[in-house]
Formats: C-alpha cells, structure tokens, sequence
C-alpha cells in the first residue's frame, strides 16, 4: 500500500511503503482502490463505446482494458474483496464487452461490405 508521495515519520524513521497483509485490516483499503480503478475504466470505457471511430481502434481498447482490469483483479485483489463485490463488476463488465464486441463486428462488418462493393465496380 503505497503512502503520500512524500512518506511520513515515525520514531525518526521516514516510511514511503506500508504492507498490510492481514485480510480483514485491508479488505475496506482494497475495496477503495479497486472501486477508484473501476469507475475510471467504466468511464474510459463508456468514452470509448461512444466515440464514432470507423475503423474499431476504440473498441479493441476498451476491449483491451477490461481485460487488463479483470486479470489485474484475479491476481492481486481477489482474496480481499468480498464475492458480492466481485460478481457486481463481472456482470457490469460482461455487458460492456458484449456491447463493445457487437459495435466492433459491426465496424468489421461495414468494413468488408464497403472493400467488397469497391470491388465491385
């Protein structure tokens, strides 16, 4: 658990890092930072599925960093939070992705309709 960027003292030695390993003593810090990480990538997120982009850049990044924030939660975080919390963020999460891969078929999709008719003619 990082501290204040300038760490802090105490009996004149100056702390920078604190590591808390007892689950019930860091369960409500990590509930706090994996909401803060989860509602910025819902809001990246959310900003990329509505941005016009034609050619799915936005899309594949959005895809890409949910499953960063999934695989980050899996391996650091799963053993503080609690189940409820993390079912919460799945299904939030599935329904993004599911969306973000059906707008991403759809440029893919317009993109090999457009190359074909071209074609075409």
């Amino acid at each position: 658990m990082p501290a204040r960027a300038n760490g802090f003292t105490i009996c004149g030695q100056r702390i920078t890092d604190v590591r808390i390993f007892d689950v019930i003593l860091a369960r409500p810090m990590v509930t706090k930072v994996v909401s803060k990480k989860y509602k910025k990538l819902i809001s990246l997120v959310t900003e990329l599925l509505i941005s016009d982009d034609d050619t799915g850049d936005s899309y594949m990044l959005a895809l890409t960093e949910m499953e960063k924030f999934r695989q980050e939660i899996k391996n650091k975080y799963r053993v503080f939070l609690e189940q409820k919390e993390l079912n919460f963020m799945a299904k939030q999460l599935s329904v993004l992705k599911k969306q973000a891969k059906n707008q991403l078929l759809d440029v893919q999709n317009s993109m090999v309709i457009s190359n074909t008719s071209s074609k075409n003619r």
